[in-house]
């Protein structure tokens, strides 16, 4: 697959172009807060997706993770960490496409994945003491340079929650930001690479960005979260820019993915790749990542 690179186009101009053109989304959305009940609020869902038309509806009031409701009141979080927890059993893989060592595949499976991590703003998040266990590759054990046998340290990493596919009536031709899916980005923080391995005689470097689905418009406190990569191709793998109110187009923003370096007796270049993984993360209270708000 030909990748297309991001080209002086940083986060917040993805996020601005998003607001630019999805005229019937709002310029806010999506971000993270607390629906919350609350006689007189703007709200008739627990889940802040649909506005109170008669005063009998007015139940809930958005408290965003940190500035002022609709009404004028801060309720920012407080509790802001989760843990996060591979689930036993499934597979957990890093696999390249093949792209760099003329279709050969490699594949780095593990056993165990955990993490702790923190929402740190209305759109941001970062994941910590990302660590990979059981870990090995044509049957040779991995190790990072400061880990033990068979365990991969992943770098801190930033996230930030964006829109993934609008929602889009093909009937009606209408935007219904309740609708839309948000994905979540993962990028090392301060470093170009999320981690560095070797197994036996195969060294590997991991670069890019990573894209999972993120849960919405419900009050959560411990969620599954999978990142899929079938043949080394994450998915999804763009932020949704724009749609075409007409026709539904949508208009795609840069590819975001894994890059990694598989090199073994010689100098290769990156490829493309794809992290395979299930996960149950458990908030310290209830969050919602909201896509109308």
């Amino acid at each position: 697959m030909k990748r297309m690179r991001i080209m002086g186009l940083g986060l917040a101009a993805i996020f601005a172009m998003t607001a630019l053109f999805a005229a019937s989304a709002s310029a806010e959305a999506p971000e993270y807060g607390r629906c919350l009940a609350h006689a007189g609020g703007k709200w008739k869902t627990s889940g802040c997706t649909t506005e109170a038309k008669a005063t009998t509806e007015q139940k809930f009031e958005w408290y965003p993770y940190s500035g002022k409701a609709a009404n004028g009141e801060e309720k920012p979080v407080i509790k802001k960490g989760y843990k996060s927890k591979s689930t036993e059993g499934t597979l957990i893989q890093l696999e390249g496409t093949g792209e760099g060592l003329g279709g050969v595949k490699t594949k780095v499976g593990c056993k165990g994945q955990s993490s702790e991590g923190e929402i740190t703003g209305n759109k941001t998040n970062v994941a910590t003491s990302v660590v990979f266990t059981g870990c090995e590759s044509s049957g040779a054990k991995c190790k990072s340079a400061t880990g033990v046998e068979g365990e991969i340290k992943v770098n801190d990493l930033e996230g930030v929650i964006g829109i993934e596919k609008f929602g889009y009536v093909k009937e009606t031709k209408t935007l219904v930001p309740a609708k839309n899916k948000l994905a979540n980005e993962f990028t090392p923080k301060g470093t170009e690479f999320f981690t560095e391995f070797e197994c036996a005689s195969l060294k590997v470097q991991v670069k890019g960005h990573v894209l999972n689905p993120q849960a919405t418009n419900k009050m959560i406190k411990a969620t599954t979260v999978k990142f899929t990569a079938p043949g080394g191709n994450q998915k999804p793998e763009h932020f949704s820019l724009s749609i075409n109110a007409e026709t539904g187009k949508e208009t795609f923003g840069p590819e975001l993915s894994l890059e990694a370096k598989f090199e073994q007796f010689k100098v290769v270049p990156f490829e493309e790749s794809g992290q395979t993984l299930t996960t149950v993360q458990t908030n310290e209270e209830g969050i919602e990542a909201n896509s109308v708000i």
